[in-house]
């Protein structure tokens, strides 16, 4: 399994549009890895995780044939991991569409297609499949698990999902929030190469929690994966997710996070499992 990270910001993106901050300034300065768009992923060659407002940069970018994709996983509605602008160009008349894609997600992900689009699923070429949280689906060589997140509003089931192609598994977890106990559990014993983890807070607030997590949090969170065997010891575990808001910049990040064996995410990063 190759996973491609595509963006490694939070909503604003980094920097974001029109902010004076000094973490904005100080990423112009530098550039870089500290140029991040928004949070995304593509599994292998045929799978993404989020399609959000940055997706053509990013298909460009790092030389991604969207006419290869087969399918899109969906972790919630939020707009910058669901830009239903981008998808509306699936319609007749816009684009010529050779195969129809299978799009996964929750109630709030085909909602919001609906609602913005104002086109059928089959008007834009896409097969929806709704999931539930803990129940496994099946996609190409994928065993797809989603599991619930603490994140979006209380009605929504934002979700992480853990992959495996019958020889690896990881577990891709932005927007996770610290887990329920039934989420825990969902993911004990699993014994996966890799996780990433989200780190939206930084050090801003770094204990933080709710609903997103900050940079010792995620050390916490990761510490639980290992005490319940949910990935191995010697796991590959990466943080993404990152806001401007927590002020902390790449290099700085990297001198943080590698006393602790976790690498930091940056736009085109790669991870062979």
């Amino acid at each position: 399994m190759t996973i491609t990270v595509l963006g490694s910001a939070a909503a604003e993106a980094w920097p974001a549009l029109f902010c004076t901050c000094a973490a904005c300034a100080e990423a112009r300065r530098r550039g870089g890895r500290n140029l991040r768009r928004r949070t995304a992923y593509r599994i292998d060659r045929d799978t993404l995780i989020d399609f959000g407002p940055d997706i053509h940069w990013q298909s460009h970018a790092f030389g991604i044939d969207l006419t290869a994709i087969r399918r899109i996983l969906i972790t919630h509605s939020h707009t910058d991991h669901l830009d239903t602008v981008e998808l509306q160009w699936r319609r007749n008349g816009f684009s010529r569409i050779g195969e129809p894609i299978e799009l996964f997600g929750n109630a709030h992900v085909f909602e919001r297609i609906a609602r913005e689009t104002r086109l059928t699923l089959d008007q834009l070429a896409i097969v929806g499949h709704l999931l539930e949280p803990g129940r496994d689906v099946v996609t190409g060589p994928y065993t797809v698990t989603p599991l619930r997140a603490q994140h979006a509003s209380p009605d929504e089931s934002a979700l992480n999902f853990v992959l495996h192609d019958g020889r690896t598994g990881a577990l891709i977890g932005n927007d996770t929030g610290w887990w329920a106990e039934e989420t825990w559990q969902q993911a004990a014993g699993r014994r996966l190469d890799a996780a990433i983890i989200e780190c939206t807070y930084l050090h801003k607030d770094a204990q933080h929690r709710q609903g997103h997590l900050g940079a010792e949090a995620a050390v916490a969170f990761r510490d639980r994966l290992v005490d319940i065997e949910a990935i191995r010891p010697e796991a590959r575990v990466v943080v993404n997710h990152f806001s401007h808001n927590g002020m902390t910049l790449h290099e700085e990040l990297c001198d943080w996070f590698a006393p602790h064996g976790i690498e930091v995410a940056y736009d085109g990063m790669t991870l062979e499992l």
